[in-house]
C-alpha cells in the first residue's frame, strides 16, 4: 500500500489511471505490485507478466523485438508515467535503475466496471500506442535513417530535452549500438550521420548525451530532402 501512496503523484498524472482520486486508488492498492530492477535487468519478456499492465515510476526501460541472429529492433522507451502490457511478444530492459508497478488485468477490468470515466484514459492510451507504432512504421518505410535520426532527435529534444546554453540537452542513456536499433540503421550508418550532423552544427555529443544549439535547424533537416 505505501509505495502506491508513494508513487500516486506518478499514477495521477498517467493518462490510464490518472482519472481517480487517491482514496478510489486506495480501493485497488492491495491487488497492485512493486517490482525493482537493476540497470541492464530484463523487466519483462514474452509470458511474464502476460495478464498486468506495467506503470513505470521510476527509471527508464526500453521495450525492443529480438531476432534469431541476435539483432535487437528498439521499439520505444518508456519513462516515468508510461504504460505498457505485459502480453504482447516484446522484451523489456532496465537502462537503469527502475521501478515499476504492476496491475492485474482483472483487478483493471474492475475498475473500469467501477469507474467508466476510466475509459476515456483508457482510449486516450490506445490512441497513443497506435500513433506510436504508425511513427515507428512511417520512419522506416518512407525516411531515410538521416531523417528518421533528425526527427527521433527532434521529438526527444521537444519532449525530454533541457533547456541549455541557448539549445537543449538530452540524456539518451543509449549506446551507438541502441540508438542505431532506434533508427533501424546499421552502427556505422549511425557514426556517419552522426558526423555528418556535427559537421552541420546541428548536434553536439557527449558520450550518451547529445547538444542540439538549433532546434529549429533540427526540425528543417526532416524536411529537407
Amino acid at each position: 500500500m505505501n509505495f502506491v501512496l508513494r508513487n500516486f503523484g506518478f499514477v495521477k498524472n498517467n493518462k490510464l489511471l490518472g482519472g481517480l482520486s487517491l482514496e478510489q486508488l486506495k480501493e485497488f492498492a492491495a491487488s497492485f505490485k512493486e517490482v525493482r530492477f537493476k540497470k541492464k535487468e530484463m523487466a519483462f519478456s514474452p509470458g511474464r507478466y502476460s495478464r498486468e499492465i506495467f506503470l513505470v515510476t521510476e527509471g527508464r526501460i526500453k521495450v525492443f523485438l529480438t531476432y534469431p541472429d541476435g539483432k535487437e529492433f528498439i521499439l520505444t522507451l518508456l519513462e516515468p508515467g508510461d504504460i505498457f502490457s505485459g502480453h504482447t511478444r516484446a522484451f523489456g530492459q532496465a537502462l537503469e535503475d527502475s521501478v515499476m508497478l504492476l496491475v492485474p488485468l482483472h483487478t483493471f477490468q474492475k475498475m473500469l466496471v467501477k469507474y467508466p470515466e476510466l475509459t476515456s484514459g483508457l482510449v486516450r492510451v490506445l490512441g497513443d500506442a497506435l500513433k506510436h507504432s504508425l511513427d515507428v512504421i512511417e520512419r522506416l518505410v518512407f525516411m531515410e535513417s538521416r531523417d528518421r535520426l533528425a526527427k527521433l532527435l527532434y521529438q526527444w529534444a521537444c519532449t525530454r530535452g533541457i533547456p541549455r546554453d541557448g539549445g537543449v540537452l538530452m540524456n539518451t542513456g543509449l549506446t551507438r549500438d541502441e540508438l542505431a536499433s532506434l533508427i533501424g540503421a546499421t552502427r556505422q550508418t549511425l557514426a556517419t550521420l552522426i558526423k555528418d550532423f556535427e559537421g552541420r552544427q546541428v548536434i553536439k555529443v557527449y558520450g550518451r548525451s547529445i547538444f542540439v544549439p538549433d532546434l529549429e535547424a533540427l526540425r528543417r533537416m526532416i524536411f529537407e530532402n
